[in-house]
């Protein structure tokens, strides 16, 4: 079964004016919720083939704090998924993980969102997929063995994890 895991990037600092927003980095709950989510990820069997991931300084930090205990995974760090569009990242998606089974991004809303809707056919009962925050998980399960082969609109919602429902 092929698998899109979506993870938005955990809680930034607020933005200022001498920041640029690209460089902003994570808050201190942001640190935490990060390896929080990254030990669940690895708990619960949702480890990836190939990790993407925005050079922001905040999708980078939730990557390395999530995947502190990981094992090694490749990982690309691409400049054309900050601020994506929906589009763009799964343009990335199948240009770099057409081969794989499970590829997991880190990036940004709305691009994250809206590719959630995308791919998901009908969303379970009392999950809103519109609410994704920081530190939010979705994984997507298709009938297909391999990426290059997903079809809009065909995936499974197997889970949908916001950080603060993590015990």
């Amino acid at each position: 079964m092929a698998r899109i895991t979506l993870f938005r990037h955990a809680k930034a600092e607020d933005p200022n004016l001498q920041t640029a927003d690209v460089a902003r980095l994570l808050a201190s709950r942001g640190r935490r919720n990060a390896a929080r989510m990254g030990r669940f990820i690895s708990e619960n069997g949702l480890l990836p083939d190939l990790v993407i991931v925005s050079t922001a300084a905040r999708t980078r930090q939730t990557f390395e704090l999530a995947s502190a205990n990981w094992p090694d995974i490749p990982v690309l760090f691409l400049d054309s998924i900050y601020e994506a569009s929906a589009t763009t990242v799964m343009a990335a998606i199948e240009a770099h993980g057409a081969d794989c089974e499970r590829v997991m991004v880190i990036g940004h809303n709305p691009g994250l969102v809206v590719l959630l809707h995308n791919l998901v056919d009908s969303p379970p009962s009392g999950v809103n997929m519109s609410y994704f925050p920081t530190s939010c998980v979705a994984d997507i399960g298709f009938d297909v063995r391999h990426i290059r082969d997903i079809q809009p609109e065909s995936g499974r919602l197997l889970s949908f994890i916001r950080v603060r429902e993590l015990s």
